[in-house]
């Protein structure tokens, strides 16, 4: 059985709560990612995700906006996780990524593609 490790990306970009929407979005852009953890030290805060994005590009008020007004709780998972378990957790709140945290410190980030390729041998 597969676990969240199989599936993670392991080069996590991260950005703190008072980092520039308008930046955040940049990072969304040159990296080709959805979503980022939201960082305050070594402490996970949330997530912000291109959903989150969206929603406070359709306020009108984006640019003064920072990360961390936009964060929302993160769902996080294990390296050593059932891959099928964490999909399952996903599902239950409605998320389409986890951040992946051994012993408090940030070591992916797994997303329901990830999974899928996996699942399928790709």
């Amino acid at each position: 059985m597969p676990t969240v490790r199989d599936a993670m990306t392991e080069d996590v970009v991260v950005v703190g709560p008072d980092e520039p929407l308008e930046r955040v979005l940049r990072t969304f852009a040159s990296e080709s990612i959805h979503g980022v953890p939201v960082v305050e030290g070594d402490r996970l805060v949330g997530i912000v995700t291109s959903v989150d994005v969206v929603r406070a590009l359709a306020s009108g008020e984006w640019r003064e906006l920072t990360a961390g007004d936009v964060t929302r709780k993160a769902v996080t998972v294990e390296p050593d996780e059932d891959l099928e378990t964490a999909l399952d957790l996903m599902a239950a709140v409605g998320e389409d990524r986890a951040v992946v945290v051994e012993d408090g410190e940030i070591v992916g980030v797994v997303t329901v593609l990830d999974a899928i390729r996996v699942l399928l041998g790709e």
